[in-house]
């Protein structure tokens, strides 16, 4: 996994990233583990506290503004020691409230994972949200990610 192995890890930061703690009402978040958007900041903040859980560490290669109202970071973690790494990008509108995130996690079985264990640890009206252990392991074996 080349784009984060090649960046240098930066130090640690207290407290939630930027896009987090300037969710705004409305925001919405789409993803890779994700079958629809989550909508919503209290939504959000209830799916993210899960997903933050599943990380042994979150080792960041990059975080920060690029561009005019637009948030990026990069890390590599691992899950059940399978590694993964993940890009964000939020959208902050012209109040500076992050309205937009998108989370990619690659590589694919990293994400199957991913999907499978946030729907076993989610409130049952985020279930449909994520795969279930049978969905994972049928596209799992069908993209030969395994």
């Amino acid at each position: 996994m080349k784009f984060n192995d090649t960046a240098p890890v930066m130090a640690a930061v207290g407290g939630p990233p930027l896009w987090l703690a300037s969710l705004a009402e409305n925001a919405t978040l789409e993803a890779t583990v994700l079958k629809r958007p989550i909508e919503g900041r209290a939504d959000i903040l209830s799916v993210i506290k899960h997903a933050v859980s599943l990380y042994e560490f979150q080792h960041h290669s990059y975080r920060g503004v690029i561009g005019s109202g637009l948030y990026m970071e990069s890390y590599r973690s691992q899950i059940q020691g399978m590694r993964i790494e993940t890009v964000v990008i939020a959208h902050m509108n012209e109040q500076g409230k992050t309205d937009s995130v998108v989370i990619n996690h690659r590589p694919l079985n990293a994400a199957l994972l991913f999907s499978k264990l946030m729907w076993e640890r989610v409130d049952e009206r985020f279930r449909d949200c994520y795969l279930t252990g049978p969905e994972a392991a049928a596209l799992n074996a069908t993209s030969g990610a395994a």
